[in-house]
């Protein structure tokens, strides 16, 4: 999708709001010509500026005088330059407006210095109006598409895939969703009313600088491609600086990630001074990249001034002899160069509009990227429902791989309703993969998994979650009370409900020691906790949910001896009559599941009860001898 597309979309919630900013926009251009206009009455008729000045003489005006040499190729050049000129009246129809004003009001020579000076104060108040109505407009255009971009980026990365995660650093999205949408929000906001309202004021300027002295503003606007042409490149280079710009910061907000969650191993392996040099080689290319744009942002201004100045130079020199030749008047002139100077604020500013919009183009670019990365967890459109597990769950000969390295391959294993199934082996054999794709963390590559005779793929993602209960090996919590962590995302949860299952994960005696109970904040990851606590906070977790489904991937494997034996005790008896997959390295933990299921390179290698794998002798038992033997 093109990127204007995909804006779009966000824009069409908001065409009312755009309306009234056009016309607000389109009245502060109108407004700003007509003090423009009033320069030359407020010289001539309040100052008297004029009074023994040379008449002044429009393009119109000019005939060609006789006996002048080429004097037929000159009057035919005129004649063209009249009819083209004779586009542009917009000064005329001030003037006929100012005109109009003054018999309206009784206006002569006298009261003239009173009224002129009222009228100059009257349109500046009301394009101030008009600046404020555009500006808010704008603003509430640019915040309200931002902050939904913000939510629908945000959204798809919470819905993305696991796959999805594992191929982007957190970093990377983080960087994405506050500070590339932060940089279009500062540039929707506040960029794109000067866009469009000086735009429109350069446009209404130019149409009076013509409209004023028709030859004189050719003169001026054919060296206008000079201006533009700096302006362009910078715009350019300063696109790509932002775009490198903004994947450094990706890179430093990834960094900074990794060196806070691990900064025990950090500390434990003396590592701070590695870290840190590592952190200050990606400063200084994000400094690197940086400082370039700032020179093109910085070197632009100047260009462009130095340029403005040179042509005012030639201007005044071109106008003199106007004057003396008796082709031009003081008070227009001094009109036209006011116009003309009042020409260069939009023209400065759309410099700078530029510049910010090419960083807001390149952010909303690696947004656009992200937010249309396809989600491959989808559901079907007609997707049902589930209640609960009524037989079984059965994998179906399911093979998966994370890019090209096999991971399953054909695993197919039927676990009946309320029987607890074991899965052992070594580590990368697949154990917690194969329990990740039941709740469809990823879709397998071939096979499927059925729950009662129906493919997950055909139930909606709210409706298979619901039935199933998770416990993981690295305690997920959040920087909230342990009421809000126990109860996650119910908050119309009685407290009473929140401690049975406290209870029943031996954690309510501990919770109660905390300074303010259930209401003690956790924070971070749970910092505040030991990790055994933190381990039974979320089975607590998964106790309240009370779904027909558990599973448990080293659910145990933080706690002490003590704990784990409590916890396994409420474990026994939650899992009674419900369907449970259980992940364990220490075979201790699983001894008596119904069943034990080993895994080894993906596959299935054996099956059976504790005392049946021990007989067989064989990677069931080697595991078990290593585990064992004193």
């Amino acid at each position: 999708m093109k990127l204007a597309a995909f804006l779009l979309r966000y824009f069409r919630h908001y065409v009312g709001w755009a309306m009234v900013a056009a016309v607000a926009a389109l009245l502060y251009g109108i407004l700003t010509a007509g003090i423009v206009a009033l320069i030359e009455p407020i010289f001539g008729e309040v100052l008297l500026a004029g009074e023994h000045s040379p008449v002044g003489l429009t393009v119109g005006e000019i005939e060609p005088q006789q006996g002048d040499a080429g004097t037929e190729q000159v009057g035919d050049m005129a004649s063209r330059m009249k009819r083209f000129a004779a586009h542009f009246q917009l000064k005329d129809r001030l003037d006929d407006g100012y005109e109009s004003l003054k018999k309206r009001f009784g206006i002569n020579e006298t009261n003239v210095v009173y009224f002129l000076p009222l009228l100059v104060v009257g349109i500046f108040l009301s394009r101030s109006l008009a600046n404020f109505v555009s500006g808010y407009s704008f603003q509430r255009i640019g915040l309200g598409m931002t902050n939904d971009l913000r939510n629908d980026l945000y959204r798809r990365v919470l819905t993305q895939s696991s796959r999805f995660h594992a191929a982007h650093p957190s970093g990377e999205l983080i960087s994405r969703v506050v500070n590339d949408v932060g940089v279009m929000q500062s540039a929707v906001s506040y960029q794109v009313v000067d866009l469009v309202q000086q735009t429109l004021t350069l446009l209404f300027l130019v149409a009076l600088l013509l409209s004023t002295h028709f030859q004189l503003a050719i003169t001026c606007l054919v060296v206008t491609p000079i201006f533009l042409f700096p302006i362009v490149r910078f715009g350019s280079g300063m696109r790509k600086s932002s775009h490198r710009s903004q994947e450094r910061m990706a890179d430093l907000a990834n960094l900074v990630g990794e060196g806070v969650r691990g900064h025990r191993v950090v500390k434990a392996f003396g590592m701070e001074g590695f870290e840190i040099e590592k952190f200050r080689r990606a400063t200084k290319r994000h400094l690197r990249v940086n400082l370039w744009a700032q020179m093109l942002s910085t070197l632009s201004s100047p260009v462009v001034e130095s340029l403005g100045v040179i042509g005012v130079a030639v201007l005044l020199v071109y106008a003199g002899l106007q004057i003396r030749a008796g082709a031009l008047s003081a008070p227009l002139f001094v009109a036209f160069l006011i116009n003309l100077f009042w020409m260069y604020e939009p023209i400065r500013k759309l410099n700078k509009v530029n510049l910010v919009l090419q960083q807001a183009l390149a952010a909303a670019h690696r947004v656009q990227d992200v937010i249309q990365v396809p989600n491959e967890i989808r559901e079907a459109p007609d997707a049902g429902t589930l209640e609960t597990v009524e037989e079984d769950v059965h994998f179906k000969d399911v093979s998966f791989a994370y890019e090209k390295q096999p991971v399953l391959e054909n695993v197919s294993l039927r676990i009946r309703k309320g029987e607890v199934v074991a899965l052992v082996g070594p580590s990368g054999a697949g154990k917690s993969t194969l329990v990740n794709l039941l709740p469809r963390f990823f879709d397998p590559n071939s096979g499927g998994i059925e729950i009662d005779g129906i493919d997950i793929r055909e139930l909606t993602l709210k409706s298979l979650r619901s039935l199933i209960g998770l416990v993981t090996q690295d305690t997920v919590l959040f920087d909230d009370s342990i009421r809000a962590n126990i109860g996650y995302g119910r908050s119309d949860l009685p407290l009473e409900q929140i401690r049975e299952a406290a209870a029943a994960a031996y954690a309510d005696d501990f919770i109660m020691q905390t300074p303010s109970g259930y209401d003690t904040r956790v924070g971070e990851a749970g910092v505040h906790l030991s990790g055994g606590q933190r381990q039974r906070l979320a089975i607590a977790r998964a106790l309240l949910k009370n779904a027909p489904i558990l599973i448990l991937d080293e659910a145990t494997s933080q706690l002490d001896s003590e704990s784990e034996a409590l916890v396994q005790k409420a474990l026994s008896t939650l899992m009674a009559g419900r369907t449970t997959l259980v992940i364990a390295h220490r075979l201790s933990t699983v001894m008596n599941a119904d069943r034990i299921v080993v895994m080894d390179g993906g596959k299935i290698v054996e099956q059976g009860d504790h005392e049946e794998l021990l007989a067989v002798g064989g990677l069931y038992r080697r595991l078990y001898d290593l585990q064992f033997e004193a």
